[in-house]
């Protein structure tokens, strides 16, 4: 699978496995500068993540959350949050290193150290995320911890079902493979310990009712986008597979995804046709229709605004636009 794809359902869930099943964590390397438009599309997964920025500054979306973050900063996202990456400093490499796990990686969900420990961070509807900065002590210790972690399952851990990362480089490290599991759990556990201690001063966000039900409605009408988009579809479409107003389309969509709903249904076409490109040799008429696009001008016409080249040129470059 190529690294500057994510593979999400119709509900934007991504179904990637993070990890083993006996081993539930995962380190990635989100090249920021690689993907469509520079970002990681919005998505969630059911496990939590750490992500520390490199290389350029990015705003992390979380929920309805818009969150700027400088190199060197980190992120905590909860599990069962969308969430999306986009990179917003200058249009260089943007190697971004993470961690998605599960939190029984710390504890068996039957105990009392996730019941106590655990829990109250995970099911805490006002904090989805929490953001580490250097210049801050305790929140140095967890970024210093992170990159522990990452060094040794860059060295020793799963391999991921992306194509290969970028080596990063985390500092001077006597990096023993023997063991190295029980080094992960530790030094996660110790990141979480941490977190908990600090849990009151943490900053909360809470989650209005009017926001909760905004993403189920945008989650139904990606949902139908992404089950239609080969077929004709308009924006009544679009608005009716989730019951609400014009207006309170463009505000769901706008407040999650930055863009309209019409503009989210052509990203997604392009999309499918760039994946289509890139692993069939249907011909760029075959593709336009097939994404959806009923004439073939309009089809070159709205790739290149969005990819930057035309679909011909883009299959000739190798898919590296």
């Amino acid at each position: 699978m190529r690294p500057d794809t994510m593979p999400l359902d119709a509900m934007l869930y991504e179904g990637t496995q993070h990890g083993t099943a006996n081993f539930p964590i995962q380190f990635y390397v989100d090249e920021l500068h690689l993907f469509q438009q520079r970002q990681v599309p919005l998505h969630w997964h059911f496990e939590p993540e750490f992500f520390v920025i490199r290389g350029s500054a990015i705003q992390v979306q979380v929920g309805h959350h818009l969150v700027p973050l400088n190199p060197g900063e980190g992120i905590f996202i909860s599990n069962n949050t969308l969430h999306r990456f986009q990179q917003v400093g200058e249009p260089q490499e943007c190697p971004c290193p993470n961690i998605v796990f599960s939190a029984e990686m710390i504890a068996p969900h039957s105990s009392v150290i996730y019941e106590k420990y655990i829990t109250p961070l995970l099911d805490a509807p006002d904090l989805p995320y929490v953001v580490f900065k250097p210049e801050i002590s305790w929140q140095k210790d967890v970024l210093e911890r992170l990159d522990l972690v990452f060094a040794l399952l860059q060295e020793f851990g799963p391999k991921s079902v992306y194509e290969a990362f970028p080596y990063l480089d985390f500092g001077p490290r006597d990096l023993n493979g023997q063991g190295y599991e029980m080094q992960v759990q530790r030094e996660l556990s110790e990141v979480w310990q941490i977190l908990f201690a600090h849990l009151d001063e943490l900053p909360r966000f809470p989650q209005d009712k009017k926001a909760i039900q905004a993403q189920v409605r945008l989650q139904q009408m990606i949902a139908y986008i992404r089950e239609n988009y080969r077929n004709p579809v308009t924006l009544q479409d679009i608005i009716l597979s989730a019951n609400i107003s014009k207006s309170e389309a463009a505000r769901c969509f706008q407040a999650y995804t930055s863009v309209s709903p019409i503009e989210y249904l052509l990203q997604y076409r392009v999309k499918m046709a760039q994946r289509l490109l890139h692993l069939t040799t249907q011909s760029v008429q075959e593709v336009s229709l097939e994404c959806g696009f009923r004439s073939l001008s309009y089809f070159v016409k709205a790739f290149r605004e969005r990819v930057g080249v035309t679909p011909g040129e883009y299959r000739r470059s190798g898919y590296k636009n």
